[in-house]
């Protein structure tokens, strides 16, 4: 390839690459946003399924540099009859996590009543296939328990200590089911909002409950 060549490919493969990483960043910019509001609820996720581009300039000689050399010029493309008009377009398209394959799918549910509460995880995929063997991570969100509490009129609800998981990491059955329990402490505040979170890979689901849930 002439210098020439390399230069506008290199020119080039800038544009593209600073495009791409642009969009990245508007995608995590958008997938930063908190996934629910203060009492809980969801809230709308965003994602960028392809953006379209097309890029329009002018390539044209200068002869006027140091030694009279020849360079190539990338402007911005207008009405000028001088040099070259040119455009190259495509389109970026979102890859699917797990490049297709499917998912994980959760979902927690807490029953019972008073101070011990059963806890039951389903674990399966985006095809609709339950999960044998699967790890699941079992976790309380403090700083969400704590402002959803806050929210609920109780700014003190007393969490250290006072919400104890039967099992942090659980391994779902031949049903997709795994199953532990959560246990409230005498001191934890009535009214006091818990959030558990289950994690398995980069899916995570939230339930609320406590003692008056």
């Amino acid at each position: 390839m002439s210098n020439d060549g390399k230069f506008i490919a290199d020119t080039l493969e800038s544009i593209i690459v600073g495009m791409a990483e642009s969009l990245t960043e508007a995608q995590e910019e958008l997938s930063s946003a908190a996934p629910i509001d203060a009492y809980g609820r969801p809230l709308p996720q965003y994602r960028i399924p392809h953006l379209d581009f097309e890029v329009h300039f002018d390539l044209s000689t200068d002869t006027k540099g140091p030694g009279g050399g020849m360079k190539i010029l990338f402007l911005p493309s207008s009405d000028s009859t001088r040099g070259v008009t040119s455009s190259v377009s495509g389109r970026f398209v979102a890859v699917p996590p797990g490049d297709g394959m499917p998912l994980p799918a959760l979902s927690i549910e807490v029953t019972g009543t008073g101070n011990r509460r059963d806890v039951v995880i389903t674990v399966a995929n985006t095809a609709g296939e339950l999960l044998d063997g699967a790890t699941v991570e079992l976790n309380i969100d403090r700083d969400a328990s704590r402002a959803l509490s806050a929210d609920a009129g109780v700014p003190s609800p007393r969490l250290d200590g006072q919400v104890q998981l039967g099992a942090a990491v659980l391994t779902s059955g031949a049903d997709g089911t795994a199953r532990t329990t959560v246990s409230f402490g005498a001191a934890l505040q009535r009214a006091a909002v818990v959030v558990l979170t289950a994690e398995l890979g980069g899916e995570t689901v939230r339930v609320l409950t406590g003692k008056d849930l």
